[in-house]
């Protein structure tokens, strides 16, 4: 079975209200990019669907996409695979094997680990009274974890960032107190005594976990403070971890109890999640995509030994549509995994014709 036809839509969804910023903090340019949408026809019939990878120029990605053709669905290596698109082609390859073989793309990854992936309310910046009611809607839709990307440019100084995260969090639980929070600092504390601070702030506050509080090279990056901070504070820190080498150093260093897990190919991340359970750490990984990459992210989570933390979910509610025929079934704050054949998702055609802004096809010569 060999990969025949390819057609690229780009397309751009417009995003739920207040999903990432409100009006105050305005859209971060990257939640506004035009997005790729990949289908994947072959000769035995069967059409594979992926997500195109982000950021990718486009130039780089019609080269990728040209290379694909000719492919040998069932006899491609892909531990052999190497970046730009990896993740893409992995994939396209995951879904067609899967169609073929008729089992869900979780089966080809060794076996799901839970039948539902409890997953946070992931979003950016806004104002306190307008996270609070942003987090009313995430409630009312089952949610029960908010996660919020904390401090920008407007925060100039220690205490005006500490006061704008503080101020967040005690307006969702004057309304919310039952809503656990995950404050993303995004290393913008820079310097233990500030979360520390932080932290005594939070007192009596129901809190997930404090993400990327300090700076990563803080102490010459040998994570004694991030371990000295660890060692101060009642609340568990996590931060994203750069692949096993860097994986290995924060646990000799005793500097973080959950990591975050992440790599340009899906199964290096898997491989990362494995080594994270195996050191006996939790934590999560994250999706960001449209309906085809959210539904991958779903039969990687399944698979995740170390996912013991709400996955960071942005996907089928951030946008005003998930360009796929399929619904997403969410339940008690976790999204169902499909099990389907293959990726379990098809192209809603006419939503794809509706938010696209360019189409183009790459056939075999």
């Amino acid at each position: 079975m060999k990969i025949t036809r390819i057609r690229l839509h780009l397309v751009n969804v417009p995003e739920r209200r207040w999903w990432w910023s409100d009006d105050v903090y305005g859209q971060p340019q990257h939640q506004r990019d035009v997005h790729g949408i990949a289908e994947v026809d072959t000769d035995a019939g069967l059409t594979g669907l992926t997500q195109i990878e982000r950021g990718v120029p486009l130039e780089t990605v019609e080269a990728r996409l040209r290379a694909w053709l000719g492919t040998d669905v069932l006899g491609a290596n892909l531990r052999l695979g190497s970046p730009p698109l990896q993740a893409s082609f992995e994939q396209a390859i995951l879904d067609l094997r899967g169609q073929a073989l008729g089992v869900p793309i979780w089966q080809l990854l060794g076996g799901r680990l839970r039948e539902a992936v409890p997953s946070t309310q992931c979003t950016g910046y806004k104002t306190p009274a307008n996270t609070a009611t942003d987090a009313e809607w995430g409630w009312a839709q089952g949610f029960r974890t908010y996660k919020m990307k904390c401090i920008t440019a407007a925060e100039t100084d220690t205490e005006a960032r500490i006061r704008y995260v503080v101020d967040r969090v005690e307006a969702i639980h004057a309304r919310l107190p039952d809503m656990a929070v995950r404050p993303d600092i995004r290393w913008r504390l820079e310097e233990v005594w500030a979360a520390q601070e932080l932290a005594h702030r939070l007192q009596g506050h129901r809190l997930d976990s404090l993400e990327s509080p300090i700076a990563k090279g803080a102490a010459g990056g040998t994570f004694s403070e991030w371990r000295r901070l660890r060692q101060s504070i009642p609340l568990p820190l996590a931060d994203h971890v750069g692949g096993a080498e860097d994986l290995v150093r924060r646990f000799r260093a005793e500097a973080l109890d959950l990591a975050i897990v992440g790599a340009a190919s899906h199964l290096d991340t898997l491989d990362m999640s494995r080594l994270a359970a195996h050191l006996g750490m939790g934590g999560w990984s994250q999706t960001v995509a449209y309906g085809p990459g959210a539904a991958m992210g779903l039969h990687l989570a399944a698979c995740m030994p170390h996912l013991n933390r709400p996955y960071d979910m942005v996907g089928p509610m951030a946008w005003e549509h998930t360009l796929v025929n399929e619904a997403f079934p969410f339940e008690e704050g976790a999204f169902l995994v499909p099990d389907r054949p293959g990726l379990g998702y098809t192209l809603d055609a006419d939503a794809a014709a509706r938010y696209r802004v360019e189409e183009r096809i790459f056939d075999t010569p």
